[in-house]
């Protein structure tokens, strides 16, 4: 294995998996998007170690993208589908660009959280996938960090992790407002995580990426999300 320090990769396709191991036969811990830049630590033939901004290292072939001096600086995000509806391949949401594209926001321009759901909306019925992170498909906490990075606010990859991220910015269920993160899991132990849309009623990826709601009255209810509640973070007080 060769080291290749202070070098970036950035990625040119539409969505790049990370891998446990140097093979496509190694599990997906997790995906990155067009326009990411991720830190090279070493290199293995056609195979790159890289950290990302997240903290997060594995493998990633490298036809995903090229390799640069510098991490590259983007002036726009996609937030939206463009005019026909839908999110291209290539520019899936999340995707950060050089320039102005059909969908994209400025990325240097914080948006308020209260309209979550006017990002989320777009975002129904993509399917559930394990390490997903775009359009084509996402996890529970995929979802999250996802959109939240519209907001300027970079959350952990992971639940648990997001959870102990805002350990310090609790709030009360019955008292959510669009943007609140709730937690659930067994024995204390996070496993996964929904945002909500305003009071009981939530959006998550399970199965796909659906809105549902804690609240016993609602055609919506999920009842076994309701039975592993554990708590409800306001991501605006962090």
């Amino acid at each position: 294995m060769e080291s290749d320090n202070k070098e970036w990769f950035v990625i040119s396709s539409g969505v790049a998996p990370l891998h446990k191991e140097a093979s496509f036969n190694s599990s997906c811990l997790t995906e990155m998007v067009y326009g990411d830049s991720c830190k090279i630590l070493n290199n293995n033939d056609s195979w790159i170690f890289v950290e990302l901004n997240d903290g997060y290292q594995g493998w990633i072939k490298n036809f995903y993208g090229s390799k640069s001096e510098s991490k590259k600086k983007h002036s726009h995000i996609i937030a939206f589908p463009n005019k026909n509806g839908f999110f291209h391949p290539k520019y899936p949401f999340g995707a950060k660009l050089r320039k102005k594209r059909p969908g994209s926001i400025d990325i240097n321009n914080r948006i308020s959280i209260s309209n979550i759901t006017k990002i989320l909306k777009n975002l129904l019925g993509v399917p559930y996938k394990w390490g997903g992170k775009t359009t084509l498909g996402f996890d529970c906490s995929g979802l999250v960090q996802s959109v939240f990075q519209l907001y300027k606010v970079d959350l952990p990859r992971d639940s648990i992790d997001q959870w102990l991220f805002l350990a310090n910015c609790k709030t009360n269920l019955n008292s959510a407002k669009k943007g609140d993160l709730h937690f659930f899991g067994k024995n204390g132990k996070i496993s996964h995580v929904a945002i909500s849309s305003g009071g009981l009623d939530f959006i998550h990826s399970q199965g796909y990426v659906k809105k549902e709601s804690l609240d016993k009255k609602s055609p919506n209810f999920n009842q076994s999300l309701l039975d592993i509640y554990h708590s409800t973070a306001d991501v605006r007080l962090k």
